[in-house]
């Protein structure tokens, strides 16, 4: 059974203006795919959004499976994200 989506409260701190390179357009554009949809799957990757068919989220955001998890999780760690503000 597919679990219940919490309402999300948009807000000021939810939202982030960001002027995205060239590169990063023209790589999208090659693939044919918009840059919003590359992000919010990297987002929903990284964070475990799931998105169920029973009970689909309105704000855009699904993971693209769980090898992508994995993969994103992965690639975060390896930055070290988790440890940069950590003594």
């Amino acid at each position: 059974m597919p679990r219940r989506t919490k309402a999300i409260r948009k807000t000021a701190r939810n939202t982030v203006t960001l002027a995205l390179p060239e590169e990063f357009m023209a790589l999208c554009a090659s693939d044919g795919v918009t840059p919003e949809l590359v992000l919010r799957g990297f987002i929903a990757d990284l964070a475990g959004i799931m998105s169920w068919a029973a009970d689909p989220r309105t704000d855009g955001y699904c993971s693209n499976g769980s090898d992508e998890r994995s993969m994103a999780y992965e690639y975060y760690q390896r930055v070290g994200y988790p440890w940069w503000n950590k003594p």
